[in-house]
């Protein structure tokens, strides 16, 4: 690390010249500058390549040797040196020969909190360990009170007024999207490659000569998030909580929800509403076919085949919620999901029975889908579904 991390270089040549000085070393205006000038081209990073570099600026006689290492040794060796006058510090700093620097008391610069050395306006940081690129600081994710109770609470534990509480957290939710590259450009000032049309083009007003390159760049856009919940009667313990993040991503990125049991419903429409409570207990009583068993297969065969709901799917992000128990055959799942991953850019699955102890996804639609996933996830705690809005963001890696 260099010693002049932040120092006022022409204030520590003057201070060390007129130190000099004083002790019968003579020191002309030109020697001064040439230091100056030596410190402004390469910065020592250690005493003794400070050492040699003064020396070699600022001595000039050989019989001076003796003062200049005396004065030089004074202010960087182990001697203690007063600290700067002005500043707010009553007590002493020592600079070692290596280049460390110890405390005898806490001497601190009033205005930034850092210790100065002597008058040549050293100015060395406190005595903390460096931090590596290897270091990384990991912060805990912090929750509401009201909500931090409840986080690793199983829905399928929680009551109805206990998942509405817990939806105030998606009130405020705005997920980070993956971002997708259009076919435009647009035009950039600084970086980009050459726009060679736009650059001919502006040659016509000198000569034909291309004075000025101008350059482009591309445009990204967010993906598309489509969003397919299961709300069959297996899904009952968790289809409110899903309905209150699915309305919270409708809201917050334009995002396009569907709800399926036995048969395929958008619902992006109605999830809109003002009132998150009221919006989730219409949508609840809405599905009136969620006792007559989940055809996944064929509600996502609808929603592939559909002339409309299928362009939502091109490029998009697509979270599919279910447990994965389907009364339809697996081959048929199977084979709608190979043809959702080939449209879609991502393919998400969310099964709140993951968490489960020594869950494997064994059940002949949970097992005919996963070859198709790119991620399956957890959605059994409010702490998981921060991992499934995290995921959005990931889509691109």
């Amino acid at each position: 690390m260099t010693l002049f991390r932040l120092v006022d270089r022409a204030a520590f040549v003057s201070g060390l010249s007129q130190r000099l000085r004083g002790a019968g070393v003579e020191v002309g205006l030109s020697a001064s500058a040439r230091f100056g000038q030596a410190l402004a081209v390469w910065l020592p990073n250690d005493t003794m390549a400070l050492y040699w570099t003064a020396r070699t600026c600022l001595l000039h006689d050989i019989g001076d040797l003796a003062r200049f290492d005396a004065v030089f040794w004074a202010v960087f060796g182990d001697d203690e040196v007063p600290v700067a006058p002005g500043r707010r510090e009553s007590s002493r700093v020592v600079i070692k020969s290596t280049g460390t620097v110890t405390r005898r008391s806490d001497s601190v610069d009033a205005t930034s909190g850092r210790r100065l050395a002597a008058n040549h306006g050293v100015i060395v940081d406190d005595d903390r360990p460096e931090k590596t690129e290897d270091d990384e600081t990991v912060l805990p994710e912090l929750l509401p009170s009201a909500l931090a109770e409840l986080a690793d609470v199983p829905f399928d534990e929680l009551s109805d007024q206990e998942v509405d509480q817990l939806s105030v957290w998606f009130d405020d939710l705005v997920p980070t999207l993956p971002l997708k590259r259009r076919r435009r450009y647009q035009s950039s000032t600084r970086a980009g490659a050459i726009d060679l049309r736009r650059t001919i083009r502006a040659a016509r007003t000198t000569g034909g000569e291309p004075i000025r390159l101008l350059r482009r760049r591309p445009v990204y856009e967010p993906r598309r998030i489509v969003l397919v919940a299961d709300l069959s009667g297996s899904m009952l313990r968790y289809s409110r909580i899903y309905l209150h993040l699915m309305r919270s991503l409708v809201l917050s990125s334009h995002a396009e929800a569907f709800v399926f049991s036995t048969s395929l419903r958008r619902v992006t429409v109605p999830l809109r509403g003002r009132d998150s409570k009221t919006v989730v207990d219409e949508l609840d009583e809405l599905v009136d076919d969620r006792f007559g068993g989940t055809r996944i297969a064929t509600c996502l065969g609808e929603l592939i085949d559909s002339s409309i709901w299928s362009n939502l799917l091109r490029g998009a992000v697509v979270v599919i919620v279910s447990d994965g128990w389907d009364a339809d055959a697996p081959s048929d799942l199977q084979r709608r999901m190979q043809r959702l991953s080939r449209l879609t850019h991502r393919l998400i699955w969310v099964n709140p029975r993951v968490a489960a102890p020594g869950f494997e996804p064994l059940a002949g639609g949970m097992a005919a889908a996963v070859p198709s996933v790119d991620r399956l996830l957890s959605g059994h705690t409010i702490r998981d579904l921060f991992a499934v809005v995290a995921s959005l963001g990931d889509a691109d890696g």
